[in-house]
């Protein structure tokens, strides 16, 4: 009997060898429960018990067990609706859907009638808009500099500078927009490293297309108008 227990533990440390050679962290976490498990007949059945070692399996296999789970529940498919998948195609196209429903989740949804102010001139930006549907007008003193449509930022220059307004964003009709706190945004950006520099890159394709086509734009105006 007792060389019949013994294969329990040889199994037992086999499979935790099998644990430490693969590179999936699912399975090395399912290994290790195995592991656990198939050791405890050994533990068990000893002339004298060793419970103690028994206790300590016990709980490094349900350790390995939530996590298995939890890793098993990221890996998921994850299906975006197609809102969700107009904003993956706008802004995070290369962030896995299930990054971008945690981004999406930080974020508010928000319809703007037409005159709605998103950005005001001399003060602080609070929150960062993505357009999904509609147009936002950008002025300064009066002048407009732009309009801004799908898929651009109101307040990127801003979140990248970090300074105060010196122009108004009004939305000129009907729009469907997402927000994000910018102090609850850069804190996420911080800890996910992949997700800030895909934003990262969005936000200078954003800024370098508004600054070319607001150049273009103020080059129209002739001299005279502009002096």
């Amino acid at each position: 009997m007792e060389f019949k227990v013994d294969y329990f533990i040889h199994i037992a440390n086999i499979l935790l060898l099998a644990a430490y050679c693969v590179r999936d962290i699912l399975w090395l976490r399912l290994f290790a429960v195995a592991s656990s498990i198939i050791a405890l007949p050994y533990l068990m059945f000893q002339p004298t018990p060793l419970w103690a070692a028994f206790g300590w399996s016990v709980l490094f296999a349900g350790i390995n067990i939530f996590h298995a789970w939890r890793l098993f529940r990221e890996r998921r498919p994850v299906q975006l609706t197609s809102e969700e998948e107009e904003v993956r195609r706008l802004a995070f196209g290369n962030l896995p859907p299930r990054e971008v429903l945690r981004v999406l989740s930080m974020g508010s949804w928000t319809t703007t009638a037409a005159g709605e102010r998103l950005m005001e001139h001399g003060k602080s930006i609070e929150c960062v808009s993505l357009i999904i549907h509609g147009k936002v007008r950008v002025t300064n003193e009066g002048r407009t500099l732009g309009e801004l449509g799908a898929g651009e930022i109101v307040g990127s220059a801003l979140l990248i500078r970090g300074v105060v307004s010196d122009v108004d964003a009004v939305t000129v009709e009907p729009a469907r927009i997402l927000q994000w706190d910018t102090a609850t945004l850069e804190r996420y950006l911080n800890a996910h490293l992949e997700t800030r520099s895909v934003l990262q890159r969005h936000l200078a394709r954003d800024l370098a297309g508004k600054l070319l086509r607001m150049g273009i734009e103020v080059s129209r105006v002739p001299s005279s108008a502009a002096s």
